[in-house]
């Protein structure tokens, strides 16, 4: 199996080692193919942090880096970025950049006139599914979100698909086989066959809350089965990031084969 790693962050946005840090990390492992994904900055007015991830240089940057290690590893500049429903116009702009391929992922949901984050913290969740009038719509207005977000074309990875469930740890908030989640997801995984992207098999989960890859291993099948293609991500931020999760990604890929 070639070894590889399709989402990771630099300091070129929320992560602690420099670009070229990580390349060079990325040989010492022996990574056939390494895709650096920063998070992309906000659009304008939208937060007071995050303003200067993805900056022109760092991009020149990762250009250079390509090339300068051509034969040694393969490097794909990526992306991430965050779909916001009011910043649509912005969005299609930006992701019109030569990217070699584009990460999408919910962060926010918009309720009422707030956005709220859905990993920050347990008590910002809490407040998240009050506001929401309870986990069920919260959870369906996430995966709506989502589906905006693939039907819109612009992208081509769907990252932590199931990132919603973050602080579900023994279904505290919902089961994920309760018929009317399980529509949701399907829904979902129907229109990201029907749009040709692929799904982030996102390691991350494991060293959050909810103790669990993204997404579940049901979805992971759900999606084979539709013809799916699916790519290992740790989600790096730091060094011991960049193989944590790694191994047991490969296994379970293997066993829904």
């Amino acid at each position: 199996m070639v070894k590889a790693n399709y989402h990771t962050h630099t300091t070129g946005s929320d992560g602690k080692l420099k670009p070229e840090e990580l390349v060079k990390l990325a040989i010492r492992k022996k990574f056939d193919i390494l895709g650096i994904t920063d998070h992309y900055h906000f659009p304008p007015g939208f937060r007071d942090w995050g303003n200067d991830y993805y900056s022109t240089e760092h991009f020149r940057e990762l250009k250079r880096l390509k090339k300068k290690y051509k034969g040694k590893i393969k490097i794909l500049v990526g992306v991430e970025f965050d779909w916001l429903k009011d910043y649509k116009s912005w969005t299609k702009k930006e992701a019109k950049k030569r990217f070699d391929y584009r990460l999408v992922s919910v962060h926010f949901v918009k309720i009422g006139k707030e956005y709220f984050p859905i990993d920050h913290s347990k008590e910002s969740f809490e407040k998240m599914v009050k506001s929401s009038g309870g986990i069920k719509k919260l959870v369906k207005n996430y995966y709506s979100d989502l589906r905006s977000a693939i039907k819109s074309g612009w992208f081509d990875v769907v990252a932590h698909f199931d990132i919603i469930k973050v602080w579900n740890k023994n279904n505290k908030y919902f089961s994920g086989d309760e018929d009317w989640y399980m529509k949701e997801v399907r829904k979902t995984l129907k229109l990201i066959s029907k749009k040709k992207m692929k799904l982030d098999l996102n390691a991350s989960g494991w060293r959050r809350p909810c103790d669990e890859q993204y997404p579940s291993l049901w979805i992971l099948r759900e999606a084979k089965g539709l013809g799916i293609e699916i790519l290992i991500g740790t989600d790096e931020h730091k060094a011991e990031h960049l193989e944590a999760g790694l191994a047991r990604s490969e296994l379970l890929l293997r066993e829904i084969k």
